[in-house]
């Protein structure tokens, strides 16, 4: 998701629950705020083996979270757009951003680079109603019209947000903070394509009844199904 992570690193340890406030089952001396996320995308060239970009991703969330991070997770691109993987990582505050990332040892260090293209973004996670990890996540990106105020945006994200955690039975939204667009994203998880479908009827009846007539200055839209990998 050149747009996910531009999933997710998506989308707690599930990009994204991408980032649920915390994990089921989780005790509560290991629930963590996660109120942000380093989201990153990273596209798979043609004739590429895609198992061993895996491989290699999964061994850089492991030393991600290692590295002081509160979570990570990796997924794959299934419908959408970049055929890609997303990985994710939450954090706190800043502070542990930047403990994080001014350790002696960096947190991931790649011996050789087999994926393409690789964008990040750091956002902040505004809604956390995504509660359990799912085998699958979609991942939706808006953004909106530059002539608007950033808190008109944020509240537009809200309005069509309210559909997707309405319909989908929680979801997490999170606001750009740094990288390349100033976007919203709203993840949510599904079970099945079979419960994807019933998910998707509700989201459509939702839009068609109170959002279609609703100016809402979306600029650009996309929309990534991912699997799990991690």
């Amino acid at each position: 998701m050149k747009n996910l992570l531009i999933v997710l690193s998506l989308l707690s340890t599930s990009f994204f629950a991408l980032s649920a406030h915390h994990e089921e089952g989780e005790t509560a001396t290991k629930v963590h705020e996660n109120n942000f996320a380093y989201l990153s995308s990273y596209t798979m060239p043609a004739g590429s083996n895609a198992d061993r970009i895996a491989d290699s991703l999964k061994k850089d969330v492991d030393s991600l979270e290692k590295g002081g991070y509160n979570a990570c997770g990796l997924l794959r691109h299934q419908f959408g757009g970049d055929r890609a993987f997303y990985s994710y990582c939450f954090f706190d505050s800043w502070e542990q951003f930047a403990e994080i990332n001014d350790s002696d040892e960096p947190a991931a260090r790649a011996t050789r680079q087999l994926y393409g293209d690789h964008s990040d973004n750091l956002v902040a996670v505004s809604e956390k109603n995504l509660t359990k990890m799912t085998p699958y996540v979609l991942m939706a990106t808006y953004t909106f019209g530059p002539y608007l105020t950033d808190n008109e945006k944020r509240a537009n994200a809200k309005v069509l947000f309210g559909a997707y955690d309405t319909a989908f039975g929680g979801c997490n939204m999170m606001e750009h903070f740094w990288g390349p667009e100033q976007a919203w994203y709203f993840v949510c998880g599904y079970d099945s394509y079979a419960d994807f479908a019933g998910k998707v009827k509700h989201v459509s009846d939702i839009h068609e009844n109170e959002l279609a007539d609703m100016k809402l200055d979306v600029l650009e839209h996309s929309d990534d199904l991912m699997i799990r990998v991690k």
